[in-house]
């Protein structure tokens, strides 16, 4: 039922990325969440019990304005620290090459084309990490990211485990320190690129 009333939100107020008020604070973590918490028995000491988190749901988007849309309700509902989202789509890049028409992307569009690598690093630096920077409402510390690339797939992978721009004295006081994991994948079958995001509380 949560899922639900997320996804209306997001049709209801449309994304400006013009107009996004940045997270100036932090706040306490949703009582809700605690209803995600389980504990486990410790593989490095047996018999010792932790508590943890169950990974958040994770949510499937085939356009980049709604999987946006998302991270910027994520931040609205206090759960910037804790979730999960998945984009599978074509780059603005291509479509734009294309004219809106899918039919017309050619077959050689994929990481195959060295045109097509350099474009898509220029979007994920120059516009997808910066979108998304807005839409979180904190500061995201992605670096250069690493990339791996084997016959078939091409990916970037981006960590941060900084404090995302908020003091320590904060994050302590709410106990809230979490690490962000961006993944881009593109293949050499086809222009689809897929965006892996999450957000995921550490627990002291």
């Amino acid at each position: 039922m949560g899922a639900q009333k997320k996804k209306n939100k997001s049709d209801a107020v449309p994304l400006d990325l013009d107009n996004i008020k940045p997270l100036e604070h932090l706040q306490a973590v949703p009582k809700a969440r605690s209803s995600s918490i389980t504990s486990v028995e410790s593989v490095e000491e047996p018999g010792v019990v932790k508590q943890v988190l169950v990974p958040p749901t994770i949510r499937e988007f085939d356009e980049l304005e709604q999987f946006e849309a998302f991270v910027r309700d994520e931040t609205w509902d206090n759960e910037f620290d804790y979730f999960h989202g998945r984009l599978h789509y074509y780059p603005p890049f291509v479509m734009k090459e294309c004219h809106d028409d899918v039919e017309k992307i050619k077959p050689t569009t994929n990481k195959n084309s060295k045109k097509f690598k350099r474009n898509l690093q220029h979007h994920i630096q120059k516009h997808l990490i910066k979108d998304l920077q807005k839409c979180c409402g904190y500061e995201l510390n992605f670096d250069k990211g690493e990339m791996t690339e084997s016959f078939d797939k091409l990916s970037w992978t981006f960590k941060d485990e900084t404090d995302h721009g908020f003091s320590k004295e904060e994050e302590d006081l709410y106990d809230r320190h979490w690490k962000l994991q961006l993944d881009v994948t593109c293949t050499n079958d086809s222009a689809m690129v897929d965006v892996d995001f999450k957000a995921i509380p550490i627990l002291h």
